[in-house]
């Protein structure tokens, strides 16, 4: 606090203690919200409906950056364990430990709320069975791995979003989209629709695509309101993501980048290309992953601004990165995985990548998505044992 110094001592009044109150008041908030806000770090990371349409594989906040790493250990079982990296240090912890049902399970929609790390347990988008039977969540500092699920009962979870201590989801098998507590009480049926994969969750509506038909709904249920019918179009609209007043979709022709404004109005192509997937969008940016790009034909991660046509490159194809899948960003730094074409510093199939979204080909792998153990190295590890023993 800035104190002016005087040769005169000043008399307090009737009016400077108010005023000295009010000061104290505004410092000791300012203090407070300084302490809270240096103790908020892995409390609650506000989820984007960008990374939520694109899964939410990664949750990225501050220093750490949490992720699934697929163990197999060469007799046919794996676990689809989630582990906690430090940026700044380059270690990693385990957090949450999960037996999975493929090689290839992930798992998804990981959001931070209130000190709880929630996700969707075994959750692989490109698979038939495209969905998790349970919500779990865990402490995520790694003295407790093992999930506590928030249904006794198994569902088929395809969709969960998380906001303001609320998480919305949509059971597949009822073909219903819910609202629920947190801690898993006080459930409630939204609306009964068929969707797929397009649901954005604002701050005050939901929006879902039902086949062709684009709806709207509040967050606490009622009636929901049609926004928009593609049947004309002749398309259906998928990933859909909420930015400000706009909706961006990819349709079903997995070709096209659409825009439609939350009303219904202004429906218009954003962007247009052989193949499109994963759209992200961040203050208007449209950030897409395409294929058969470049000279060399493969995939790439594209941004565009809506009106433009001219692309920006984030990841080019010359990193021959394979298939690059879902794309989650925080702050400047888009989030994937990838197969590279050329060997890594980790013997993985699949790894974790990062790059900036400001510069161009800044891929950086961090971690390894999945990690097979053969029995070759079990049976050595036995003998280093046997050789101990002697």
């Amino acid at each position: 606090m800035l104190m002016l110094k005087t040769k005169t001592k000043l008399k307090p009044t009737k009016h400077t203690k108010p005023i000295r109150l009010i000061l104290c008041v505004m410092l000791l908030a300012a203090v407070l919200l300084s302490a809270a806000a240096s103790l908020s770090c892995g409390q609650s990371i506000a989820t984007t409906t960008g990374n939520s349409a694109n899964y939410g594989y990664v949750l990225a906040d501050g220093r750490y950056i949490y992720y699934t790493k697929i163990i197999g250990d060469g007799a046919g079982e794996y676990f689809s364990n989630i582990f906690r990296y430090d940026t700044r240090t380059g270690n990693e912890i385990m957090v949450a430990e999960i037996e999975a049902e493929t090689a290839g399970d992930l798992n998804g929609f990981l959001t931070m709320e209130g000190g709880w790390l929630y996700f969707l347990p075994n959750f692989m988008h490109d698979s038939a069975m495209q969905s998790s039977h349970n919500i779990y969540k865990v402490k995520p500092d790694g003295k407790n791995t093992t999930p506590t699920p928030l249904f006794q009962d198994d569902a088929d979870i395809t969709f969960m979003h998380i906001q303001n201590g609320i998480i919305f989801y949509y059971d597949d098998d009822d073909s219903a989209l819910y609202r629920m507590k947190t801690n898993g009480t006080k459930r409630q049926l939204l609306v009964e629709a068929y969707i797929e994969r397009a649901i954005a969750v604002g701050k005050d509506r939901i929006y879902y695509a039902d086949f062709d038909e684009l709806w709207s709904i509040k967050l606490t249920g009622g009636e929901p309101t049609l926004i928009y019918e593609f049947e004309d179009d002749e398309y259906e609209p998928e990933y859909l993501v909420l930015d400000g007043n706009y909706l961006f979709y990819i349709d079903d022709t997995q070709s096209r980048i659409g825009r439609i404004r939350t009303d219904g109005a202004d429906n218009r192509t954003v962007y247009q290309y052989t193949y499109v997937e994963h759209i992200n969008v961040v203050d208007g940016v449209v950030y897409f992953v395409v294929d058969e790009f470049g000279t060399n034909g493969n995939y790439a991660i594209l941004s565009i601004v809506p009106g433009s046509r001219n692309t920006r490159t984030i990841v080019g194809d010359r990193s021959e990165l394979g298939h690059i899948s879902p794309i989650m960003i925080f702050d400047d730094t888009v989030y994937f995985y990838a197969m590279p074409a050329t060997d890594t510093i980790m013997d993985s199939d699949d790894v974790w990548f990062r790059a900036s979204i400001l510069s161009s080909d800044s891929a950086q792998p961090f971690q390894p998505v999945n990690v097979y153990i053969d029995d070759d190295d079990d049976d050595d590890d036995d003998d280093d044992d046997d050789d101990d023993d002697d």
